[in-house]
């Protein structure tokens, strides 16, 4: 299991924190289908379908599988029987169909019809590092996060985690790296860079293929445009590009480390998530250090 995304918080109030307490609830809150009324629902699910592990420890580190399922309701088949029942109000009746009642039949409709919708399943992967006092997600989706977060306290009665907190905003240190040629010894700079202007309707210029530090994207940052997001190479281990909200898309991590991982592996797919996993957690640790001097992250 190699996180393509990263988005870490950090852990407070560890020492009443029990990774023991977590493992053995998990089972107690798993994910449910959907009931004929259920617009979702979500909870925790075994790390390899129809298995009983529900978690896997290495290194201080333990790596949990939340999902969520969800009622497929296609806004095409909402509207069409919306616009059939109103036009067929107004025929019968010889009215128009005013807002407020559309809104209500709408609603009706979508209550009717959510029974026979198909469910689709997604999941969300996190790990807890008590160590680093993190907690490391493998997605930016916010409505996951929030949902994984409610369900880390309706397990455990309270988990206590929070974003990071730069001292310094991130964009105007990236935007410092690239202005000064001063990235960090341990990075090298990609060629994907977003930038974005201060304006009110933040106008904003992608670059591909193009070495960030080329006239083309510096030009406009002297004029007074900041980075939003920064492809970079981290150590000779990671690649990433790092938004300005401290969250790391399209995270690729070194062959090196795939191959070390495979070695250690005893075969098998457990065996193979376990290895990986650990070699992955004990990367991200190292890196977090680093990465909290860059951006003057605050301990907690």
């Amino acid at each position: 299991m190699w996180f393509k995304n990263l988005q870490i918080f950090q852990l407070k109030d560890t020492e009443n924190f029990s990774s023991t307490d977590l493992i053995a609830k998990l089972p107690e809150h798993p994910l449910r289908e959907c009931g004929s009324q259920d617009e979702f629902t979500f909870g925790w699910m075994p790390l390899i379908r129809s298995s009983e592990q529900w978690a896997i420890s290495s290194n201080q580190c333990m790596l949990i599988r939340a999902g969520k399922e969800e009622k497929v309701l296609p806004t095409a088949v909402v509207r069409e029987e919306l616009e059939a029942k109103v036009a067929e109000i107004e025929i019968v009746e010889g009215r128009k169909v005013g807002r407020k009642e559309k809104a209500d039949i709408k609603e009706e409709l979508v209550f009717t019809l959510r029974p026979r919708a198909f469910s689709k399943r997604s999941d969300i992967w996190a790990y807890i590092d008590t160590k680093a006092k993190l907690v490391v997600l493998n997605s930016t989706n916010a409505g996951m996060t929030e949902q994984l977060f409610k369900l880390l306290q309706t397990t455990l009665g309270s988990f206590a985690m929070v974003p990071l907190q730069a001292q310094v905003s991130p964009a105007s240190i990236m935007t410092d790296w690239l202005m000064k040629n001063e990235v960090p010894a341990s990075l090298e700079t990609g060629d994907e860079c977003e930038i974005q202007d201060a304006s009110e309707d933040k106008a904003k210029i992608r670059f591909k293929s193009l070495e960030p530090l080329s006239e083309d994207v510096t030009r406009h940052l002297s004029q007074g445009m900041s980075v939003k997001n920064l492809a970079l190479r981290w150590s000779e281990k990671m690649s990433f590009v790092l938004n300005d909200d401290l969250t790391l898309k399209k995270v690729k991590f070194d062959d090196t480390l795939k191959e070390n991982a495979f070695n250690d592996s005893q075969g098998g797919t457990l065996s193979d998530m376990d290895a990986n996993f650990a070699l992955m957690s004990l990367t991200i640790r190292d890196f977090f250090e680093s990465y909290q001097l860059w951006f003057e992250i605050a301990d907690e």
